[in-house]
């Protein structure tokens, strides 16, 4: 059997949640997509390179591997990022701070070194942060041609209900 099965369940507790759920029959594709999606367990499967220049030469270069709750990738490229706030709020939390650097650093590496994403600069990546009250920020990231600046626009979910 190919294709997806689709459930509904509803949650009952202060308002009831209608939560959807897809189920993959289809074995082959079940394995392609589990090779495409990272979960907080697992880190990407790269390293990023980081400089800090505020402390002594011999030491700025340093490796970091991020991590993300979720990462959907595409091509070995991160497409999705998705952060759940694990901390009480404040206003900048480390999560999503962390999202934000590590897209931006996939955002500028693809977009200066692959081919296909060189010469138009048109990489874009999309990050998902869901906040502690469960508010969801979407960003989408993104350079514009001749710009260094990795640039991003803003979507806020409110709850519905």
């Amino acid at each position: 059997m190919h294709g997806m099965v689709f459930q509904y369940f509803t949650l009952e507790a202060d308002k009831a949640i209608t939560v959807q759920t897809y189920t993959l029959i289809y074995l082959p594709l079940l394995i392609m997509i589990y090779r495409c999606l990272y979960r907080s367990n697992q880190p990407w499967p790269f390293s990023s390179i980081t400089k800090c220049e505020t402390i002594p030469v011999n030491a700025q270069f340093r490796t970091y591997q991020p991590r993300s709750d979720l990462l959907i990738m595409k091509s070995s490229l991160p497409r999705l990022l998705i952060e759940v706030n694990s901390k009480p709020q404040t206003k900048y939390p480390e999560d999503l701070i962390r999202m934000l650097l590590a897209g931006a650093s996939t955002v500028r590496f693809a977009n200066a070194f692959l081919d296909t994403f060189k010469e138009e600069k048109d990489f874009v990546l999309f990050a998902i942060y869901v906040w502690d009250n469960g508010r969801v920020t979407r960003f989408t990231l993104f350079q514009e041609q001749g710009k260094s600046e990795v640039c991003w626009t803003l979507y806020i979910t409110k709850l519905a209900g």
